[in-house]
């Protein structure tokens, strides 16, 4: 069977480099199985997980053994990073590689473009440059694919003398990346004429870094790890959107301009990033000798976080308040790529008050009527509404057919008619907010008491208020008073007490947290007054409905309703354009298939490890009468380690 290059590394001792002693488990795994996609009837996408069977008759991945190379360092909550290269060269046979074919790849072999000395030659298992001539040394790899994805370990030591080539046309016209002291430039090569498209950042001199590309119709985006010290990780360095040449171009490589003689390439392939996340469960099976690690993506611990906070602004679009939500949960800003989208709110501020980060998210797409998802490099993506409706997704990627010569094949195929998700009357159910002032907008209904010396924190919530700025710090004898005694009684004690609002970057938008601290007085305080108060407090107005429909859809299927109510869309404009976009995806019966590849050949091997979600295929079973595109919703991959068996699932839905 033909089979990947693996790689799957967990950082188990928390430091952010990547491959040290112990820490690559590939050599380990007897299997595993992973799924990542979205469910088609809440549009939703689940956690991505990956579940490994991990060789353990040493119990090195028992945690309580004390004996193991990883003791102490075994827990949950640790970074998984799943990779997988097709094709794939180690350079290890310690030759120019023109003319050699890949160590793991079905007919992929290296082609020399340039004329002359300048070339490569491998040394204990790296690339280095042979120079002396006088035309740019070019190697590269036909992928069949312009849109693929490609990696290897690079050390920049030289000033701009070598880097990557990609969608290579011919000699004469071709991308390439220089990476210099300056900075990392993506260029165009035409005829001899060389024109810059993007800079980004430059590699250290000297650092060992994997670095990943994911070529996706004009855009170019590279990603890199530093190997050595984790000074970065999976940092995107250059996004050369909108200018990638010759977008059916399918050949890509390496290069060098003769002066390249000490930078190093090595492990180059058809890299693929599909899985990161983190440790969820590991779970020893000592009669098995095997252990089961269970991981999942950063989507799991989102559906965890509470949010209670606020967007304010004006005309403020879907990835801002994707990016507003990512920042209270705690998520990386460095791991997100997010679209624009629609203006959802007009003019604020909205309260986005006791939910979880997930349902927060779930709200932004739906009204943006895009999808939010984790891909497999752990970057949070936003894709809006009419992404699928523009290059590269307007044009199939790959034709699936059940006949096994010639071209990628199915070994199995289940067809669902889509019903369930059809609507053809669809209602967004937007609200307004009116302001209403100054207000008071909490109050303590009990009397609370404090010894003397300690802290009580209070998370106050307006029932009253759909949404508070401008809390004002409670004044004494005006907002809180305190005593002696619970019924006010005896002596009066508000003067031992510091009121104050605390950690507003986390609580605000409908309330604050309050801290009231009592004093040295030697007695008990009880509160027998603390209330909050705004200058701004905001009441929902009454609900505004825009409703569209298909008659000629609700003729054929009769009525089928579908309904937003939404937390952010607060205009007319942004509910009647995301209704008419949700009632144009789902007005009709879209057939669903779940398809099934086996790794038969390399053809197979190729989609399984460069399609992604989004992605658009055409699928071919005559049988059926099925000749139709579809976008890839979901996919799911199974490998049995021993045998090299892998089968990869997907499950895909009519454009």
């Amino acid at each position: 069977m033909t089979t990947p290059h693996w790689r799957i590394w967990v950082d188990w001792d928390d430091d952010g480099v990547w491959g040290e002693a112990n820490e690559d488990l590939t050599a380990d795994v007897l299997g595993f199985d992973w799924r990542w996609g979205r469910g088609l009837s809440n549009d939703h996408a689940a956690p991505a997980s990956l579940n490994l069977d991990l060789r353990n008759d040493s119990q090195k991945y028992s945690p309580p053994n004390s004996n193991s190379a990883l003791a102490g360092n075994l827990k949950t909550g640790r970074r998984l990073w799943a990779q997988f290269a097709y094709p794939y060269d180690d350079f290890s046979g310690g030759v120019d590689p023109a003319g050699q074919s890949l160590p793991v790849g079905e007919g992929f072999s290296w082609v020399k473009h340039n004329w002359g000395a300048n070339g490569f030659t491998a040394s204990n298992g790296r690339l280095q440059a042979v120079t002396g001539g006088w035309a740019d040394a070019i190697y590269t790899v036909d992928f069949g694919d312009a849109d693929a994805h490609l990696g290897l370990h690079y050390q920049r030591n030289s000033d701009a003398g070598g880097g990557l080539v990609l969608r290579l046309a011919s000699p004469f016209n071709y991308l390439r990346v220089r990476f210099g002291a300056t900075g990392t430039v993506l260029e165009r090569v035409a005829f001899g004429a060389v024109t810059s498209i993007r800079s980004g950042n430059a590699l250290t001199a000297g650092v060992n870094y994997f670095m990943e590309v994911e070529l996706h119709g004009p855009s170019v985006s590279l990603f890199i790890t530093d190997l050595d010290a984790g000074a970065s990780e999976r940092q995107e360095i250059l996004d050369g959107a909108g200018g990638a040449g010759n977008l059916t171009a399918t050949r890509h490589g390496l290069w060098h301009n003769g002066s390249a003689a000490t930078d190093r390439w090595s492990h180059f392939g058809g890299w693929r990033s599909f899985f990161h996340g983190q440790v969820d469960s590991i779970v020893p099976n000592p009669g098995q000798k095997s252990c089961r690690l269970t991981a999942f993506d950063a989507l799991q611990n989102l559906k965890s976080v509470r949010i209670y906070n606020l967007i304010t602004g004006n005309s403020v679009r879907s990835g801002s308040v994707a990016g507003s939500i990512l920042n209270w949960a705690g998520f990386t800003a460095a791991d997100r790529q997010l679209e624009q989208g629609r203006v959802l709110v007009s003019s604020g501020p909205r309260a986005v008050w006791h939910t979880t980060a997930r349902q927060a998210l779930n709200a932004v797409q739906e009204e943006e009527d895009g999808f939010i998802y984790v891909d497999g490099r752990g970057y949070l993506r936003l894709e809006a509404a009419g992404h699928r409706d523009a290059a590269p997704h307007t044009a199939s990627r790959v034709m699936l057919n059940t006949a096994k010569a010639g071209s990628p094949y199915l070994s199995g195929l289940t067809w669902d008619d889509g019903s369930d998700g059809l609507e053809n009357s669809v209602s967004f159910r937007y609200r307004r907010l009116e302001s209403h002032g100054l207000q008071e907008i909490w109050r303590l209904r009990e009397v609370a008491a404090i010894p003397a010396g300690e802290t009580q924190e209070f998370l106050a919530e307006s029932s009253e208020y759909d949404a508070v700025e401008s809390v004002r710090t409670p004044l004494a004898d005006t907002d809180y008073t305190a005593n002696s005694a619970a019924d006010g009684t005896g002596t009066g004690l508000t003067s031992s007490l510091t009121v104050t609002l605390i950690e507003a970057a986390k609580f605000q938008g409908r309330g604050r947290l309050v801290r009231v601290v009592n004093g040295p007085a030697p007695a008990t305080a009880y509160v027998t007054l603390l209330k909050l108060r705004a200058d701004r407090a905001y009441k929902f107005s009454e609900p505004t409905i825009y409703q569209t429909q298909d008659t000629a859809s609700q003729t054929a299927h009769g009525e089928r309703a579908g309904e937003v109510d939404c937390r952010f869309i607060d205009n007319y404009a942004a509910a009647r354009s995301a209704a008419g976009s949700r009632l144009a995806r789902k007005k009709e019966r879209t057939p669903r298939l779940t398809l099934t590849l086996p790794n038969g050949d390399g053809k197979n091997l190729m989609q399984m490890v460069h399609r992604t979600l989004s992605d658009r295929v055409t699928v071919v079973y005559s049988d059926m009468g099925i000749n139709q595109d579809f976008f890839i919703e979901g996919m799911e991959l199974r490998v049995v380690a021993r045998t090299g068996e892998m089968t990869a699932r997907w499950l895909v839905q009519g454009v």
